[in-house]
């Protein structure tokens, strides 16, 4: 097993943001809007103006995201 694998079996596959919902397009997707003002589209279920958690790597919403302010600091 490489150290790559390993590290990523550990860490966890997933790399988790917030963004709001704004829209949706008429081929399934959504579109969002990250706290840092950013417009990004997504993949799965969610009603307009709520809250959510995504995986940054496939673009997939993972849950409902708590209704509370956010903020984001680059690392």
């Amino acid at each position: 097993m490489s150290l790559l694998k390993l590290f990523e079996q550990i860490n966890g596959s997933q790399e988790l943001a917030i963004a709001t919902i704004t829209d949706k397009k008429n081929d399934g997707k959504l579109i969002a809007k990250t706290p840092s003002d950013a417009v990004i589209l997504l993949k799965g279920d969610m009603e307009i103006g709520k809250k959510c958690f995504y995986d940054r790597r496939t673009s997939t919403i993972t849950g409902v995201a708590p209704n509370s302010k956010v903020r984001e600091y680059g690392v």
